[in-house]
């Protein structure tokens, strides 16, 4: 079976398999090897032998201590990305959110047990590494909205990650750009996404769009073209890398 049949069989994408099957950074749920088990003909012990190894496996991960909190493969995925473009219109990317400001979206989503907002902040402060890992640390390219910074309701929360972004954005990995209200409408899309690349040659591109109602992932070349059309579209018109934390700063003096 090839693997196109599988991931066709299985609805999963072609990285996420191949991933998988080369035993590189996403450990495979219990479900997941329940189900090519299944596909693959794997019965018996051999089966209960697989998914005893997959749930010791999951353990080494350190998203898989927060699946409370992740809801998909999605940081799994990021983590094993070389570079990601990722554009938001109404929150600040998650990589550069500050723990003020995760506390924040929680609170005001409904979040008040403290324990449950410390996982977040915790997951979310985890997630970032990749940004400063001293070992090829992730090329990461914002687009944001200047309106997901606006519209942050405390003054001192939107104050601190403001100064978050602009220390962040000094980074040689990391560049972050804003698309200003003064500019007007851009052209496009207002739907956020994130692009990611991976390292290895055989490995594709993934496009994930996250929404209120569930998430998806694309993989398809015309797709890929067209987000990334997209994202050049965009940074073509927002501010200039080099430009970004002399604007952030006048949007706090």
């Amino acid at each position: 079976m090839t693997t196109a049949q599988v991931c066709r069989q299985l609805n999963w994408s072609h990285t996420k398999l191949n991933y998988i099957e080369k035993a590189k950074w996403v450990e495979p749920s219990s479900d997941a090897v329940a189900d090519l088990c299944e596909l693959y003909g794997v019965e018996g012990s051999d089966r209960e032998a697989l998914i005893m190894l997959t749930r010791e496996a999951r353990q080494r991960g350190w998203w898989r201590r927060y699946n409370d909190v992740f809801r998909d493969d999605f940081v799994g995925l990021e983590a094993g990305a070389s570079e990601i473009y990722a554009f938001q219109t109404t929150l600040v990317p998650g990589l550069l959110q500050t723990p003020g400001y995760v506390e924040m979206i929680n609170r005001d989503a409904g979040m008040v047990d403290d324990a449950e907002l410390k996982r977040h902040i915790d997951a979310r402060t985890q997630r970032q590494m990749i940004l400063t890992k001293r070992s090829s640390p992730c090329r990461f390219h914002a687009l944001i909205d200047e309106n997901a910074l606006l519209r942050i309701s405390s003054p001192h929360v939107r104050s601190e990650q403001i100064r978050h972004l602009i220390k962040v954005s000094g980074r040689p990995n990391v560049d972050v750009q804003i698309l200003k209200i003064a500019d007007g409408v851009y052209p496009g899309t207002s739907e956020p996404f994130v692009y990611l690349k991976f390292p290895g040659a055989a490995d594709r591109d993934i496009v994930y769009l996250e929404t209120t109602i569930d998430d998806r992932m694309m993989e398809e070349e015309d797709e890929l073209e067209r987000y990334m059309a997209r994202f050049d579209l965009l940074r073509a018109r927002a501010t200039d890398p080099a430009a970004t934390s002399a604007y952030l700063t006048r949007l706090i003096e």
